[in-house]
């Protein structure tokens, strides 16, 4: 069957896109995994739409610009499937909407508006990966117009997010996986060596858009992985602390509605290059930090979604403590088997890691962990995450198309 992605080539959860190698991102390939089974698996033909906006390592929203670049957008396609290691013969460049059919599976990423342009014309199973999403009003009226068939995502926001309860108002079915971890994210040191502490970690962003400060009150969009950050002195003895500021190293400089284009571009491009880059958080070794603590933190976003990290960290071999969130029992996680939970506050968290420090609760703890990891090694890879996603998307459009034929 075909496979339909938007713009492919630009989305940063599939590839190394040309942001990232042009302005030297760190990549955060969160659904590479699916891509690489499609391309492992000769019976699907993978395409890439390219729109009329298919350029991506510059955007902004005037109309000429933006014209005049996309010229570029197929000579960049190929760039970026070649830095990404993919044969071109094995994707299909698809250049106009009306060449997408009935019986194709559309996927596409809301991670910029542009990847909507044309999907209303599109008749065919459309699914929209909802793990990047802005929390807007306006995204709303964007997906709507799209008319999606289905949503997937690693968490189902219409039941965990009240931001998406409040402004999104797409009635389509949910299509829930986990969180896959890489690879090089080994089990590799005993428990007994590791240390008796936690570590925590995760990158801690903001939004200041009114629909987030509206409902939650505050900019933060981790206060748990904050919480820790601030309060160093108070985890002394039971947390090791590497979360950071996404702006830490550089704010960057404020787009104002006022300036002037060569100015918005400017800033734009400054931005892009010397923003985000976390010197510090990426210094280390990831794998080696988890591989150094029995139990690890990575706190969840307030909008209901836990970080990657808790999945790779559990791959390592520690044991994870979060809240009891619904995500977790959706992908059959089970509070006091697989991880540990607390009630989100620095003193439950802190007494909970003591409770599990006593010599006493060890063969617990370490029980915990290694329940955590066979569980998470088994049902958290990209093979099978892949299989199951595909499968039930599969499903989806069958039914879907059962439907289209009664009408």
């Amino acid at each position: 069957m075909r496979v339909v992605f938007v713009n492919l080539h630009s989305d940063w959860m599939l590839v190394k896109s040309a942001s990232v190698y042009i302005f030297r991102f760190s990549p955060a390939i969160k659904h590479g995994y699916l891509l690489r089974y499609l391309l492992n698996h000769p019976e699907y033909e993978i395409c890439n739409y390219i729109n009329d906006r298919g350029f991506s390592t510059l955007r902004n929203d005037n109309e000429l610009l933006m014209k005049i670049l996309n010229v570029f957008r197929f000579a960049e396609n190929k760039k970026t499937m070649k830095v990404n290691g993919i044969d071109l013969e094995r994707i299909t460049i698809i250049k106009d909407a009306s060449d997408i059919r009935p019986d194709d599976l559309v996927i596409l990423y809301n991670i910029c508006k542009d990847n909507y342009r044309e999907m209303s014309n599109v008749d065919a199973f459309k699914a929209l990966s909802m793990l990047h999403f802005h929390g807007k009003a306006s995204e709303n009226e964007i997906i709507d117009k799209a008319n999606v068939s289905c949503l997937f995502n690693e968490v189902n926001l219409d039941k965990n997010c009240e931001l998406y309860r409040r402004y999104y108002h797409v009635d389509k079915p949910w299509v829930i996986h986990p969180f896959v971890y890489a690879e090089r994210f080994q089990n590799k040191t005993p428990f007994s060596e590791r240390k008796n502490m936690a570590f925590a970690t995760g990158t801690i962003t903001y939004k200041e858009h009114e629909e987030f400060l509206s409902t939650y009150g505050d900019a933060c969009d981790q206060p748990s992985r904050k919480q820790i950050k601030d309060n160093s002195e108070f985890f002394k003895d039971t947390v090791y602390c590497t979360s950071s500021d996404y702006l830490e190293d550089n704010p960057g400089k404020i787009v104002k509605s006022t300036d002037i284009l060569p100015v918005k571009l400017y800033k734009k491009i400054y931005n892009r290059l010397f923003t985000g880059k976390q010197k510090t958080y990426y210094s280390f070794d990831m794998v080696e930090a988890f591989n150094s603590y029995k139990m690890c933190v990575v706190g969840e976003e307030i909008l209901g979604i836990p970080g990657i990290g808790f999945v790779e960290g559990m791959a390592c071999g520690c044991a994870y403590i979060g809240i009891d969130s619904p995500a977790y029992r959706d992908w059959g996680l089970v509070p006091g088997v697989h991880y540990i939970t607390y009630d989100g506050s620095k003193e439950d968290l802190r007494r909970v890691i003591e409770y599990y420090q006593m010599d006493e609760h060890q063969e617990e703890l370490e029980k915990i962990a290694e329940t955590g990891y066979k569980y998470v090694r088994d049902n958290f890879n990209g093979e099978t995450v892949a299989a199951n996603l595909m499968k039930e998307l599969e499903e989806k459009q069958k039914r879907w198309l059962e439907e289209k034929g009664k009408k």
